[in-house]
C-alpha cells in the first residue's frame, strides 16, 4: 500500500485496531532520545508530525502520512488531523491522546499526552532540546495547547 505524501482530501486508510492509550505511550517511549529533523520520520530524525506517523503506523492505527508541510501553522495541517482523529476538549484529554501546542518559534507542534507517577507528562520531538524528550506537562505547556485529538479506534 502506498503511502501519500501530501494532503488530499481522500480519506486516510485507517484501521480501527483495538489500541489503548497506553499502548501509544508505550511506542511513542520506544522513541525516545531519537534527533530531531524536520519532517523526519526514521530513527535517523524525526519531527513532531512524525513521531505521530510512526507510531499510529506501528500500531496499525493509521498508514496515512504527510510530508509536504511547513514549520509555520497552516488549516492543512489541522486537516490531516481531522482526517485521523477526533478533536476532543483539551481538558478530556488522556494519555495517548495527541496535543497541539502552539508557541515560539514553532507555532505549530504537536505531542502526546503521557503519565508518569500520576501526573500528565508530554512526549514529543523537540526541536529546542534536538531529540524526542518525555517532560512534566506543567508551566506553560498547558495554556499553550489549543487543540486535543483522539486517534480514531483508540480504546480507553
Amino acid at each position: 500500500m502506498s503511502i501519500p505524501t501530501s494532503i488530499s482530501a481522500s480519506t486516510p486508510a485507517c484501521v480501527k485496531n483495538a489500541v489503548t492509550g497506553r499502548d501509544i505511550v508505550a511506542e511513542a517511549r520506544k522513541w525516545l532520545g531519537v534527533r530531531w529533523r524536520h519532517a523526519g520520520r526514521n530513527r535517523q530524525g524525526i519531527d513532531c508530525v512524525g513521531l505521530g506517523v510512526v507510531v499510529t503506523q506501528a500500531l496499525g492505527i493509521c498508514d496515512y502520512d504527510v510530508t509536504a508541510y511547513s514549520k509555520e501553522p497552516n488549516d492543512e495541517l489541522m486537516a490531516h488531523f481531522d482526517r485521523v482523529a477526533d478533536r476532543i476538549p483539551v481538558r478530556d484529554a488522556r494519555p495517548g491522546d495527541i496535543l497541539v501546542i502552539n508557541f515560539r518559534p514553532y507555532p505549530f507542534h504537536a505531542a502526546f499526552l503521557s503519565e508518569q507517577h500520576g501526573a500528565p507528562h508530554i512526549i514529543h520531538a523537540h526541536a529546542g532540546a534536538r531529540q524526542v524528550i518525555e517532560e512534566p506537562y506543567t508551566h506553560d505547556w498547558p495554556t499553550l495547547t489549543s487543540h486535543a485529538f483522539r486517534l480514531h479506534g483508540v480504546q480507553p
